[in-house]
């Protein structure tokens, strides 16, 4: 654009230096500059209209593009929360139908185990039934704190695609 101007300006320089070297009387010579100006100020504000027009139009292109990337990744984020709760519930379903499977399959040794005891050696029986209980509550213990661990990894997963969401949001800005 630079050269550009750069040539015009010069261009009206040598107009405006034939005009005054050439042999007509000054009042023609006047004339001819006075048009020759307005010529030129009317191009330089056609040309000042055209610019304008473009940087609008660049303008709204890249809000457009902007606001699209934005929309996609608003999309992206949603989807990638919605995954993660997904997987979260997935993930709590397991692990509540694993921790009822080995409570019953403990539950089951331990009164077999009991049973047995109580064949063998009355006072032997009781002590595998307390046995057993505290087998239970430990089972139980380990599958809440295995669910409490799952939580917190879903929640952090949650945390980081919202992040991703915002920062996508803030650079699309």
């Amino acid at each position: 654009m630079n050269k550009f101007v750069t040539f015009l300006f010069g261009g009206a320089i040598g107009a405006v230096g034939a005009l005054l070297l050439a042999p007509q009387s000054g009042e023609k010579t006047r004339d001819m500059v006075a048009d020759q100006a307005s010529n030129f100020a009317n191009n330089a504000q056609d040309m000042g209209a055209q610019v304008a027009e473009k940087v609008q139009s660049a303008v709204k292109q890249a809000t457009d593009k902007g606001n699209e990337v934005a929309d996609a990744a608003k999309d992206a984020a949603a989807k990638g929360a919605e995954a993660a709760i997904d997987k979260n519930d997935e993930l709590r379903a397991k692990i509540e139908a694993a921790r009822e499977r080995i409570a019953k399959q403990v539950r089951e040794n331990a009164n077999e185990t009991a049973d047995a005891i109580k064949n063998a050696t009355p006072g032997a029986a009781d002590a595998a039934k307390d046995a057993a209980a505290g087998a239970d509550a430990a089972v139980k213990d380990a599958a809440d704190a295995a669910k409490d661990k799952a939580d917190e990894v879903v929640d952090k997963a949650a945390e980081a695609v919202d992040d991703a969401a915002g920062a996508a949001k803030d650079a699309t800005k």
